[in-house]
């Protein structure tokens, strides 16, 4: 076992026997000391002590001490952001922490707090077991805000220098990406041309992805007698979660396999098509999981012929190289982004809308509006199209999404609805989404929040949070609209109010309920993995940041 060793340098003054926690040190007074090995637990207190400096560790490397025990650094506990999980007051030796009582009759938060500060032997086994950084070790007399602000602007600092960095590269990038417009066919009735098109490319035999409450309404019923009337085998694939899982994947490439298709048609709105996409990618890469396809470029092979059937207006998943999926074990919830899942075929038909439940019609709406905002204010790697696919998206929602919630009928409001949609979805699809989606991407896994719910109310308090960063651009889009204001900040506080007055008009909620106090870590680590450095969000957050639009949004 690894302990600590006494040299023949030891003048048996017997003060690292009197200060190990765990009594791991004996010997008599001027003789020389001896450590058990069994024992030790290596926190370093007796190298603190030893005048000779004789303590060495099992490299031989002698352990440094400090001048004066006043001089020792003390734990410093951050009461806002301590869980309460009790794992620094279990690793310390000394039993120099505690957890607090709580404040009053009812409350549920409890935080670590130093006991008495003169029985700490700054071991640092207490930082080290934190696992949210919550416990500090400083100097005697230091201002622990100073210094954790001067760390956390370091931090910032590194971070959003590497970001940019990134993101100037992948700019470059993006030119070579092969980005395109899926073929695409409108209208009412539209959809009675989809099995002509498969035929005329040769294929005769289509793995269908649907789910089962859009197969149960008879929506596919058009698309399956024309089929059928072509002679076109199908196997339809519809056992999918809300937010598709990597079962769910693993299930629909066994199908695609077993009944041998040639092509992949998704039928549906987000969790179809992402599904779908994701099954595509399992066909040519058979020898990696779904774990190891999310990120980015991670397909780098065209897969099957893809015909995209949206029922819904909001995703643009028929146009877009993202598939979203759920880890079946870990809840992780990430996408899958290479070009190479871009459907080739989509089909527009607003028809396949009118029975949306005003509802979904509202939260597919407002995540379409999502993708076309965040996209244009993210900037960087947008081109003059997908500039003006975003400005497109925001002015035919603007003027469509409140007459397709009131009416579901209404026809003209429901494809100009699946147009902004389309137009939104080809925007974000090289634009990039931000922390709107980062953040929701992780309640969707954690909670099963339906995505556009998650859109809808995360997307006004991430554009008020970015403040002046994302002004300019916010501004812009308020102007497609008609919203007036005499500058800049004016009218994206206007446009902001306009998203919020809309989500009000569709009774949409202003907060989610049931987020975790002990989950905002991993919600915190996740969304910054997905957004940090791929996302040119207007500014570059960090953990605080997060916090504070997690505070937010809590209902």
């Amino acid at each position: 076992m690894k302990s600590y060793y006494i040299t023949d340098k030891c003048i048996g003054c017997t003060l690292c026997a009197r200060i190990c926690p765990v009594g791991a040190i004996s010997g008599a007074l001027k003789e020389r000391h001896s450590v058990d090995s069994e024992k030790c637990i290596r926190c370093g207190a007796c190298a603190k002590v030893c005048a000779k400096e004789c303590i060495q560790n099992e490299q031989g490397v002698t352990m440094s001490k400090a001048p004066k025990r006043s001089e020792w650094p003390k734990p410093y506990i951050d009461a806002e952001r301590c869980a309460g999980c009790s794992l620094c007051v279990e690793s310390c030796p000394n039993d120099c922490l505690t957890i607090s009582a709580p404040a009053y009759h009812g409350d549920i938060r409890t935080v670590a707090q130093l006991r008495d500060a003169n029985d700490c032997i700054a071991c640092g086994f207490c930082e080290k077991s934190c696992p949210i950084d919550a416990v500090k070790l400083i100097p005697p007399g230091a201002d622990p805000l100073a210094m954790g602000a001067l760390e956390k602007r370091k931090e910032n600092k590194m971070s959003k220098l590497w970001c940019r960095t990134f993101q100037a590269v992948m700019k470059l990038g993006h030119y070579f990406m092969g980005y395109h417009m899926p073929d695409y066919v409108e209208g009412p009735g539209s959809i009675a041309k989809l099995a002509n098109m498969v035929k005329e490319k040769g294929l005769d035999n289509v793995l269908v992805v649907t789910d089962k409450t859009l197969l149960g309404l008879g929506l596919l019923d058009t698309m399956l007698d024309s089929m059928d009337k072509l002679g076109i085998a199908y196997t339809i694939f519809n056992d999918i979660e809300v937010n598709p899982t990597s079962d769910d994947v693993e299930a629909g490439l066994k199908a695609y396999k077993e009944n041998g298709c040639k092509a992949i048609i998704a039928f549906g709105g987000g969790a179809p098509m992402d599904c779908a996409k994701a099954i595509g990618a399992r066909v040519v890469r058979p020898r990696k999981s779904v774990a190891k396809l999310q990120g980015i470029l991670k397909v780098m092979k065209k897969i099957p012929p893809f015909f995209a059937v949206p029922t819904t207006s909001g995703t643009g998943s028929e146009t877009t190289v993202a598939a979203v999926i759920t880890d079946s074990a870990t809840h992780h919830k990430a996408s899958i982004n290479d070009p190479h899942l871009i459907p080739d075929y989509a089909i527009l038909d607003p028809e396949l809308t009118r029975g949306l439940p005003p509802f979904v019609t509202a939260t597919t709406g407002m995540d379409a509006l999502c993708h076309a905002v965040e996209s244009y204010t993210n900037w960087t790697y947008c081109t003059k199209l997908e500039k003006k696919l975003s400005k497109d998206a925001v002015k035919l929602i603007y003027d469509n999404l409140l007459a397709a919630y009131r009416n579901g009928n209404d026809m003209e409001a429901r494809q100009n609805m699946q147009r902004a949609s389309f137009f939104a979805g080809r925007s974000f699809t090289r634009g990039c989404v931000g922390y709107v989606h980062a953040v929701g991407h992780t309640l969707g896994g954690l909670y099963g929040v339906p995505h556009g719910l998650a859109m809808s109310t995360i997307l006004p308090h991430v554009m008020r949070q970015y403040g002046s960063a994302a002004h300019k651009r916010l501004a812009e889009l308020a102007e497609v609209c008609g919203i007036e204001g005499k500058t800049s900040e004016e009218k994206a506080l206007k446009f902001i109010e306009w998203i919020e007055q809309l989500k009000r008009a569709m009774d949409l909620p202003i907060g989610i309920e049931g987020i975790k106090e002990q989950d905002i870590p991993q919600i915190i680590a996740w969304a910054k993995a997905e957004a940090n450095p791929l996302y040119p969000t207007p500014g570059v957050w960090g953990d605080e940041d997060f916090k504070r639009l997690i505070r937010t949004i809590s209902a």
